[in-house]
């Protein structure tokens, strides 16, 4: 959503809705860029009274959302049911979400039946502006949307085997790609992430790349330059997303 939190709670007060309904429309807000995100009713009464949406008690403000019937409750807090999603959305046709083209996902540069399904909000949005900017030839912007589509996906494995500490500093802080690929691809002695050999060279070219569209100063990237390695990217995509158990592996094919 190309929408700050702010502006979207400009437009929420004027919307007439109650302190419950505003809580359910905040929480779509951050459900759209995190699928099926978790907010208590105390963070959510917080969010209405800093951006001046409502001041509601946060006790009360539970027993008015279970009555909405737009939220499912677990120890965690409040997230949306399925078909909330909708609702809320038609509570804001002002609110445009056609700043993305139409773009058939299907047949991007990265397809959708790769990713798709990975319950992670983040990593959708990521894969649909790397098949948009491939799409709409600005093959910087994908190189560079590619690369943080890798950071992610080796984080996401590593945390999933339970091994991140091999891929922090001593700050605690991930390291950055040159430094997650050389230890997802089990060099200079790292354990690696058992990618298969054409996984581990694509992960190399793929960061070459991204690097060079970020950071080089007269490096301006072309269609091949992407397209060499695409087919090499969708199976190393494939891997990590089935090392990292973001869905089943069924779906992937």
């Amino acid at each position: 959503m190309q929408l700050s939190l702010d502006r979207f709670c400009e437009l929420l007060t004027s919307l007439g809705k109650t302190n419950a309904e505003k809580a359910m429309a905040v929480l779509w807000y951050f459900d759209y860029a995190q699928l099926d995100v978790t907010y208590t009713s105390r963070a959510l009464a917080t969010i209405l009274d800093d951006h001046h949406v409502g001041t509601p008690n946060a006790t009360q403000l539970a027993v008015t959302i279970r009555k909405t019937k737009l939220a499912k409750e677990s120890k965690q807090g409040f997230s949306l049911k399925p078909g909330s999603r909708s609702v809320i959305r038609g509570w804001f046709p002002t609110i445009s979400e056609s700043t993305q083209p139409p773009l058939d996902q299907a047949t991007g540069y990265l397809p959708e039946a790769i990713w798709g399904g990975t319950r992670r909000g983040y990593i959708d949005a990521v894969c649909k502006q790397i098949n948009g900017c491939f799409a709409a030839a600005f093959y910087d912007a994908a190189s560079v949307m590619l690369r943080r589509l890798l950071e992610t996906l080796v984080i996401e494995s590593y945390e999933a085997v339970t091994r991140e500490a091999e891929i922090k500093d001593g700050s605690g802080n991930y390291f950055m790609l040159a430094d997650l690929a050389e230890r997802a691809c089990g060099e200079k002695g790292h354990r690696g992430l058992h990618l298969g050999r054409d996984s581990k060279k694509t992960l190399k070219e793929a960061r070459e790349v991204g690097n060079w569209a970020a950071h080089a100063r007269r490096y301006t990237a072309v269609p091949v330059d992407l397209t060499k390695i695409q087919s090499g990217v969708r199976l190393l995509v494939q891997e990590l997303v089935e090392i990292a158990q973001l869905k089943k592996s069924k779906n992937l094919n």
